[in-house]
């Protein structure tokens, strides 16, 4: 994708040329002849670069420098100018500019600089980001079961692809801190990550945070906003409970991933970018689908590579080590050294069902480690919600009569898979995917044995 720079000078001769010959060289340019132009252009579209020329008529460049660094400092400024002196250099200089060239410039000379300006500029932003993914990063694979070393095994398959990925699981179960992961461990992680939950957000509000909008495109749109689409250029955006996004936003969602191009609302001509699409969501997207709520083609679009987070009640013997990992966290942040607990307490954490997953379980050690009088917490420090957790949780299986030892050997061995498969789908309330994750056999193969077995399923 193209870098953009934006070129400030009242001449439209100058901005002519400048423009001619850095767009021969692969860059967008963006013009404006004065300050309150500038001032508009540098927030709205957020350049790469600026060609700032000293003189303006309205203004000068010492007043818009300190403006340009409180909106981004990391965006360098090369200023220009007819009428040169040391003091005027000096000053610019200290107002945050990268150089102070004279007019008139060799273009090659400029294009030499601008080259290594925005390269360094690179590199900075990725070493700043990835030095702020690695401060105190969340670990999204903590425990040992075979569900998360799955999980682990798949996600770093899919990272340095381009593809999107849609992140599956009930609420709570981590699936931001893998989107995070995901990012900044990935081939974009030196860019930008921008992130929007689509839940209860009206379609216009929707739209006008993803794509942006011109003035005047609605009533209250009184000035340019620039959408996270833009914001995430070479990055990523997490689109948290997609399947929560309006019908008539999805449409133009398809576009940015089949074209990567799309429109601000009030605008004629498409935009282009370069973004990675992560998405989450708690529901089942395929009934979404079946039941019109979903479209089918962005579905398919966007579970190219779907990656399922297992609920914390499935992997039971990874409550220790999350547990401990997070009251590690608590006890820098609460200032309470050594929080961790005793034996007891560990065996009910692992009893209890948590509906809430990750999200309760931080909750119910920080109400913990906030009121024991104790470092190691104990059973009585735990308080459930025992109701929730009934309300919450899958509905328990229905209790069958254990047969005598004798009936099951008289049984075919049909009949064996047959019971244990009614049991497994009742365990999982029929739906079909986790039931074949539960007995280890791939969707395709556990639909084929319903059919000839002749049973239903939910999903």
């Amino acid at each position: 994708m193209q870098r953009r720079i934006l070129v400030v000078d009242d001449e439209p001769a100058v901005r002519f040329g400048i423009r001619h010959f850095f767009e021969a060289h692969g860059l967008e340019v963006v013009e404006a002849q004065s300050c309150r132009e500038a001032r508009e252009l540098f927030r709205g579209y957020r350049p790469d670069l600026v060609l700032l020329d000293y003189r303006l008529t309205d203004g000068t460049a010492l007043e818009l420098l300190p403006e340009m660094r409180a909106v981004d400092p990391s965006i360098p400024v090369l200023v220009l100018t007819a009428h040169v002196s040391i003091e005027t250099a000096i000053q610019v200089i200290k107002q945050g500019a990268e150089h102070f060239l004279p007019k008139p410039v060799e273009l090659p000379t400029l294009w030499v600089m601008v080259e290594r300006l925005l390269e360094a500029q690179q590199t900075r932003r990725q070493q700043q980001a990835l030095a702020a993914s690695r401060t105190e990063e969340l670990n999204p694979f903590l425990g040992g079961s075979r569900a998360i070393r799955e999980l682990e095994a798949t996600a770093r398959r899919v990272l340095d692809s381009d593809s999107p990925v849609l992140l599956q699981g009930e609420t709570g179960t981590g699936k931001g801190v893998l989107a995070h992961w995901l990012h900044t461990h990935g081939a974009r992680g030196g860019g930008p990550l921008v992130q929007l939950n689509c839940a209860g957000l009206l379609p216009q509000f929707l739209e006008t945070e993803l794509f942006g909008h011109e003035r005047g495109a609605f009533t209250s749109a009184v000035s340019r906003k620039q959408g996270l689409l833009e914001v995430a250029h070479r990055g990523t955006v997490f689109l948290d409970e997609i399947g929560d996004m309006d019908l008539l936003v999805q449409p133009k969602l398809l576009k940015v991933l089949e074209e990567k191009r799309f429109r601000r609302l009030g605008e004629v001509e498409d935009r282009s970018v370069d973004v990675r699409l992560l998405a989450a969501t708690h529901q089942d997207l395929a009934e979404s689908v079946r039941t019109q709520r979903f479209r089918s083609d962005l579905y398919f679009r966007i579970s190219t590579l779907p990656l399922h987070l297992p609920a914390l009640r499935e992997r039971p013997e990874d409550i220790p080590v999350i547990a401990r990992d997070m009251l590690a966290r608590l006890s820098r942040e609460l200032g309470r050294p050594g929080l961790d607990l005793t034996p007891s307490a560990e065996a009910a954490l692992r009893a209890y069902p948590w509906p809430g997953n990750l999200r309760e379980l931080r909750n119910v050690l920080e109400r913990a480690a906030l009121l024991s009088s104790t470092c190691a917490l104990r059973p009585d420090d735990l308080r459930f919600n025992h109701a929730m957790a009934r309300a919450l949780s899958p509905s328990p299986v229905e209790p069958r009569a254990p047969a005598s030892e004798a009936a099951e050997l008289d049984l075919t061995l049909q009949e064996v898979e047959r019971r244990h498969i009614e049991r497994v789908l009742a365990a999982e309330s029929g739906h079909v995917e986790r039931a074949a994750r539960r007995l280890g056999i791939p969707r395709s193969s556990l639909y084929q044995k319903l059919k000839s077995l002749g049973l239903s399923s939910k999903v």
